[in-house]
């Protein structure tokens, strides 16, 4: 008996959310012999969204892919699909991570994110929130984001970037190796 070499299939959905949605979907996927191997799940304003990364056999796959109308007529959402592509990891990266807060304001994340992309570092994986500070109910933004930085990037003159865009924007800002996986 031969195994199938596992494909994969990234999945997006988004739609008003209620109680079940995930139990719904997991059992869609578990019905067709998938396996979830990441995910991220958010509600936002009343709005449900998840990013999936699915593995399993390619007809399983595309018999995932071709009931996805009928799984939108289930429960409310819609979806989107895309086959991955192969990705050639970057062997001389350093894995970092960078936290910010301030009181909330426009262009925070813009500003960061293109400080980072000039110097050719990859944003990984990202999530911002706003939420009231305790005393005064002011919004307060965070930021936290891990990083790809390749090895030629000078991490002092980053570290220097990043705290005059603190300065400049009023940013609580920091930056850390992680260790490696």
């Amino acid at each position: 008996m031969t195994i199938s070499p596992k494909e994969h299939l990234v999945i997006t959905a988004v739609g008003p959310d209620r109680v079940g949605l995930v139990e719904q979907m997991t059992q869609f996927l578990l019905k067709e012999g998938c396996n979830i191997e990441d995910s991220k799940m958010a509600v936002f304003c009343g709005e449900f969204t998840i990013i999936l990364l699915v593995s399993g056999e390619a007809a399983a796959l595309d018999r995932v892919a071709q009931s996805l109308p009928s799984l939108t007529d289930q429960t409310g959402l819609a979806f989107a699909i895309k086959k991955p592509v192969a990705r050639i990891p970057v062997a001389s990266a350093l894995p970092c991570r960078l936290q910010a807060s301030c009181l909330d304001h426009p262009g925070v994340v813009h500003k960061l994110s293109s400080a980072l992309s000039k110097l050719g570092i990859n944003i990984e994986a990202m999530e911002t929130t706003t939420h009231a500070a305790p005393m005064s109910g002011t919004p307060i933004f965070q930021f936290d984001a891990q990083l790809s930085v390749p090895a030629h990037v000078n991490l002092h003159e980053l570290r220097k970037q990043l705290d005059e865009i603190g300065k400049q924007e009023n940013i609580d800002i920091e930056f850390s190796l992680l260790g490696r996986k």
